[in-house]
């Protein structure tokens, strides 16, 4: 680049500087996903086929994504190495990975608007849509966005989607925080005061430890995927970084996918197949129940009814919870 100005060997370090570093942390969360992907084949052979068809759906889209960015990373340090017309364009593969990742990501947070309908035990339909609703406004700018890049060809034009990506920011970390603390009430909050309480009358009944699991595993990953997100948004509307705010854009699908096959991998699963055991909890804990109640005579015996009754209710509500969530 020894005939090249200071002014475009700058450029070029900042595009294809930028999006080489990138496509390298693609190609790494790409192995992760597929090291998940073999563990859930492996732990749920026999799981629903239209689990395993999401899970080949969101796959599929990270490894065109990983296609995409590698075909790029490789025309602009190869093809059209030192090329600073070349740079002045925006590659094909641009659009096609943020459609990529924004479908991904409308996938997962379909489910998860599914999962939380579940273990409400179907009864709350109004977060579910609002998560549902956000996700779809979040994808449908995008595909905006991905329209403008393919009919502006320039790199400049870049700047006409600015206004909008904070409205897909705003749409994608609402539908998380939903789906986070929708999680938290309906695996915790809801039953800790009481379960914990009244655990010594059904100590063998351990959801509350796996729910903990599950929570933190959502999470983390959905913390992973506001962070990720959120330095890409800051660092697309800093001009000084160049191609460095898709740092974290080529992995969101991949995030997106792997907190999908988390979700999957943390239910329970009984030599190697993907059955739950919480209704073999449930009947152990009635026999414990029936057990200790013909313990009691008189009128201990009948309060003690009672209060077991109103402890088996919520109870009951847990492992319907449980259960719901183990087989959705």
């Amino acid at each position: 680049m020894s005939g090249l100005s200071a002014a475009e060997q700058t450029q070029i370090i900042l595009s294809v500087g930028g999006v080489v570093v990138s496509n390298c942390l693609s190609y790494l969360t790409m192995g992760i996903v597929l090291s998940a992907t073999w563990t859930y084949f492996s732990k749920f052979p026999t799981d629903k086929w239209w689990f395993k068809s999401l899970v080949i759906l969101c796959v599929s889209m990270c490894i065109g994504d990983t296609v995409g960015t590698g075909v790029w990373t490789y025309d602009w340090t190869v093809t059209n190495y030192a090329n600073p017309a070349a740079l002045t364009f925006t590659h094909w593969a641009f659009p096609a990975e943020a459609f990529l990742l924004a479908t991904c990501g409308l996938v997962v947070q379909l489910f998860y608007a599914w999962r939380v309908w579940m273990i409400s035990m179907k009864k709350n339909w109004i977060v579910p849509v609002v998560i549902a609703c956000l996700s779809i406004l979040g994808w449908c700018v995008v595909c905006w966005m991905v329209h403008i890049l393919a009919t502006h060809k320039l790199i400049a034009d870049l700047t006409l989607v600015s206004p909008v990506v904070y409205i897909w920011l705003g749409g994608s970390v609402g539908a998380d925080v939903l789906i986070t603390g929708s999680m938290i009430y309906y695996l915790d909050l809801r039953f800790r005061t009481k379960l914990l309480k009244k655990q010594q009358t059904q100590p063998g009944f351990q959801a509350l430890g796996r729910f903990g699991q599950i929570i933190v595993r959502t999470v983390e990953c959905n913390l992973l995927s506001l962070f990720a997100q959120a330095v890409s948004v800051g660092l697309f509307n800093n001009n000084g970084v160049g191609f460095y705010f898709v740092i974290t854009d080529m992995t969101l699908a991949k995030v997106y996918t792997f907190s999908l096959l988390v979700s999957l991998n943390s239910r329970h699963s009984e030599n190697g197949h993907g059955t739950s055991g919480a209704g073999q909890s449930s009947s152990r804990g009635g026999v414990e129940l029936n057990a200790l109640s013909g313990r009691h005579t008189g009128s201990t015996q009948v309060s003690v009814h009672i209060q077991r009754e109103r402890t088996g209710d919520w109870q009951g509500q847990a492992k319907a919870a449980f259960n719901d969530y183990e087989s959705a």
